[in-house]
């Protein structure tokens, strides 16, 4: 049976643009692949939207950093092989010297699946893309502080000022939330972190929540210019009226996974 790849890169870094048109040469003689629209010009491709990679593909491969992953995650379901060329790289699976190697692997069906939690983001009623890593609400006025309180449930937990607060997945747990003291989280926990960036009081703490519950954060009369961020995308801007709701999405980012664990990958890419 012919495979359905979906393709997308980083077209702004060379390493990436140079291994993802080997990846698609390499694809192309294993199947029938979709690339993405915008970096479709140098060969003369079809190209699509995400929203219809996700319809056509059986696999989406990336090919760049975790950026590239975030980027992709944002519309599509379909499992994700991430081919790492960017930094880190602490979502990919493969380096890119072992992209070939990967494939083959992944063709011949010796991977498993796995399913990670996305938050879903409510503004103003309105549902924006989910997040697969973190959600934060920030000021926009470097060294500004904002008021503002977070709820969850109808409760109130805590009132405070801070330069914002982080709502972050499990996969998002070792990213920026991990950077302002946030726990690392097992991605089989069905948790999110509430974790505040910078906050002006000594008993502000990250907290852990089940995805299930509803966090709402109000922003306090003195707050100026401040901007709801998705995974590093999209910002939005936010004021003393908007209602910001977030929970556990009923989607899923789904990675394509060769066995090595979660704690072998903290390990490798966050103890130096």
């Amino acid at each position: 049976m012919s495979m359905k790849w979906g393709l997308v890169y980083n077209i702004h870094v060379k390493k990436a643009v140079s291994l993802a048109n080997d990846v698609h040469d390499f694809l192309n003689e294993n199947g029938e692949v979709f690339v993405e629209k915008s970096f479709t010009k140098e060969k003369n491709l079809a190209g699509y939207s995400l929203e219809e990679i996700n319809k056509k593909a059986d696999i989406v491969v990336t090919v760049g950093g975790d950026g590239t992953i975030l980027r992709a995650l944002e519309k599509v379901e379909k499992p994700v092989f991430a081919i790492n060329s960017g930094g880190m790289g602490f979502l990919s699976e493969v380096e890119s010297k072992y992209a070939t190697g990967g494939l083959k692997q992944v063709i011949a069906g010796d991977y498993n699946v796995e399913e990670r939690a996305k938050l879903k983001i409510m503004l103003d009623g309105k549902r924006l893309p989910d997040a697969a890593n973190e959600v934060t609400v920030q000021t926009c006025r470097i060294a500004k502080i904002m008021y503002l309180q977070i709820f969850v449930e109808d409760d109130l937990i805590e009132t405070l000022g801070a330069d914002g607060v982080i709502i972050a997945t499990p996969t998002g747990s070792t990213s920026y939330a991990l950077s302002v003291g946030g726990p690392i989280l097992d991605p089989s926990v069905n948790a999110m972190v509430i974790a505040p960036l910078a906050p002006f009081k000594l008993s502000a703490r990250p907290w852990v929540v089940p995805l299930e519950k509803k966090i709402g954060i109000k922003l306090l009369a003195k707050s100026k210019d401040c901007k709801l961020v998705i995974d590093g995308e999209n910002p939005q801007n936010v004021t003393t009226d908007s209602d910001i709701v977030i929970t556990g999405s009923e989607k899923k980012a789904r990675f394509v996974r060769f066995g090595e664990s979660f704690y072998q990958m903290v390990r490798l890419k966050l103890v130096r």
